[in-house]
């Protein structure tokens, strides 16, 4: 920090005194700078007239010297900057008209009284400072032209009284054309904003529409998958479905990646864990970009021979994390031949945990100069590891390792680029006594609260067919009675004609939406002192729209792509509370 920088920042006002966003706060800057500037100069004219004896200046000066500390420390408490700089542009003035009228300034000192406007228009701004020069020209004037009227025993000489008027007017003037140029460029800036604020707004409402259509088919994938998982399926047909979960969680993150959301419900992937058998986890993932055809893929796979028994765990994680590193791999490595070497070994196992350790190495990676460029510039692991990492696109296989306690790891050789991540998993069966995978059934319903999920009566309010019969596909289990709406003008008839436990609500819907409808119900509630849970179930997922859905009155918010678990859960608590 130069010297500048330093005296900036002792002339600032604390944001949480003075928002940085008000158009005063610069000006706060200008107005402590002449403060202190002030007190410097009155520290010397005290000093000066202390060795002069003259001790009713110093008195004076040393009058002025605390009320100016007072005023600063006022405004650095209060940020009260027009109250600060009306008292420093009144004490300072009068101060000056003092020193004039006593005859305390001489012919070359009115060469400083000329620049008065500079101080007080910079401070106080045009309309302000404008008035306040016009009225201490006018007051100086008579004691620099008729000092004889005043009593003033100075006598100032022609040149001076001239350059005095030419200098006042031209610094008047000078200033008058900046502050003019500069509310010129904050109109010009301001609409620049504007401008930038509409197409933010509408690159916003694109991204919207566009994450919600990807998100309503998507989320029918998600329900759809999860619902044949409970199925007694055979190893084959349990190995591509959960080839396509991880490919559609996997999508899922994407979309969440693109629309940059925060502070909403995102898909919270169930950890499905059972007895799985790793080599034809990972095999059956690699099959899925050797089966397009190509001959210039190769994918060595070596696990050791320790590993002789089925992991317990999560192999639609295992997949995804898979899906995602070969997959940005292959998107970024060179032309023509492609080689992905994956190890696989058993590090150590204690009480029935045993420690793997996956090991990812290729050659042909084209971001070796990037890869090298993030190894000399970044001092600390954590930050190479999270350069890599955004830069080779691994967000969501890093996320996942993370949930299931991992951390990737990189090292560049000469030769190949490599990167290794360590998982626990729980020792599962011996894959001698391979069992058909367990069928993944939807959690038992406990009944407690007031109503029961599978007693309770639900409106679903969704205007999109197939959305419906997935609804009810998904709640077939749970819940026995389920009514649809399919607009908010039909969800406010049904509602006025029978009662229900639970409202499922869409957001985006033709004749009346769901945010209109749900403040309908909630007005109507009002006469019967009653009150109906409202969820809303939605495509909008960008920041705002849970806030909005709230304080319409709805009570929960979910997004799709959603986990049918998730729903039931939200739809339980509602009920309980």
């Amino acid at each position: 920090m130069n010297f500048i920088d330093k005296i900036i920042k002792l002339c600032n006002i604390s944001p949480d005194k003075l928002d940085s966003k008000n158009e005063y706060f610069y000006k706060s800057t200008i107005l402590n700078f002449y403060s202190y500037t002030s007190l410097a100069l009155l520290l010397i004219f005290s000093v000066l007239n202390i060795f002069k004896g003259d001790f009713i200046n110093v008195i004076i000066e040393a009058v002025l010297f605390v009320l100016l500390i007072i005023n600063i420390i006022v405004l650095r408490k209060r940020g009260n900057f027009l109250n600060a700089s009306l008292f420093y542009s009144i004490g300072f003035g009068l101060f000056l008209l003092w020193l004039l009228f006593t005859g305390n300034i001489t012919n070359q000192g009115t060469a400083f009284y000329a620049l008065y406007p500079a101080i007080i228009i910079l401070m106080l701004g045009k309309k302000r400072g404008n008035i306040s020069s016009l009225v201490f020209f006018i007051l100086s004037s008579i004691a620099i032209f008729i000092p004889s009227l005043l009593g003033i025993s100075v006598e100032y000489e022609l040149l001076n009284q001239i350059m005095y008027v030419l200098l006042f007017v031209a610094c008047f003037i000078f200033l008058n054309i900046y502050e003019n140029i500069w509310e010129s460029r904050i109109a010009e800036l301001y609409v620049e904003i504007q401008k930038a604020k509409h197409e933010t707004q509408s690159k916003e409402e694109f991204i919207s529409k566009i994450s919600h259509q990807i998100r309503t088919p998507l989320n029918n994938l998600v329900v759809v998958t999860n619902i044949v998982n409970t199925f007694n399926l055979d190893e084959k047909q349990k190995d591509l479905i959960d080839t396509i979960q991880a490919s559609t969680n996997n999508l899922v993150n994407v979309v969440n990646n693109i629309a940059e959301i925060s502070n909403v419900d995102l898909l919270q992937s169930k950890d499905y864990n059972q007895n799985f058998n790793l080599e034809s986890t990972i095999r059956n993932t690699i099959n899925l970009f050797t089966d397009e055809g190509s001959v210039d893929l190769k994918f060595p796979l070596q696990i050791s021979k320790d590993i002789d028994f089925q992991l317990y765990g999560d192999p639609v994680k295992i997949k995804q994390v898979f899906l995602n590193l070969i997959e940005n791999i292959l998107k970024k490595t060179k032309g023509g031949k492609k080689t992905v070497d994956i190890n696989i070994k058993k590090l150590s196992e204690a009480n029935n945990v045993t420690e793997i350790l996956f090991n990812v190495s290729t050659a042909d990676l084209e971001q070796i100069s990037e890869i090298t460029k993030i190894q000399n510039t970044e001092k600390t692991k954590k930050g190479r590891n999270e350069a890599v990492i955004k830069l080779l696109e691994f967000n969501i296989a890093n996320k996942i390792i993370e949930s299931l306690g991992g951390d990737i790891e990189f090292e560049l050789t000469t030769d190949k680029f490599e990167f290794k991540f360590l998982l626990k998993f729980t020792k599962g069966e011996p894959l001698s006594e391979t069992k058909k995978t367990s069928e993944l059934d939807l959690p038992e319903i406990k009944p407690e609260g007031k109503i029961d999920l599978k007693d309770a009566n639900v409106l679903l309010v969704e205007d999109n067919l197939i959305n419906q019969k997935i609804v009810l596909l998904s709640l077939k289990k749970a819940v026995k009675t389920v009514d649809i709406a399919n607009n908010g003008k039909e969800a406010l008839d049904k509602f006025g004609s029978a009662k229900y436990d639970i409202i499922l609500m869409d957001i985006q819907m033709p004749i009346m939406n769901g945010i209109v409808t749900t403040k309908k119900i909630r007005s109507l509630e009002k006469s019967t002192n009653s009150h109906t849970p409202i969820i809303a179930i939605t495509a909008n997922a960008l920041l705002g729209d849970k806030e909005e859905c709230l304080a319409a009155g709805m009570d929960d918010y979910i997004s799709k792509p959603f986990q049918i678990e998730t729903l039931i859960n939200k739809m339980e608590q509602q009920l309980n509370n």
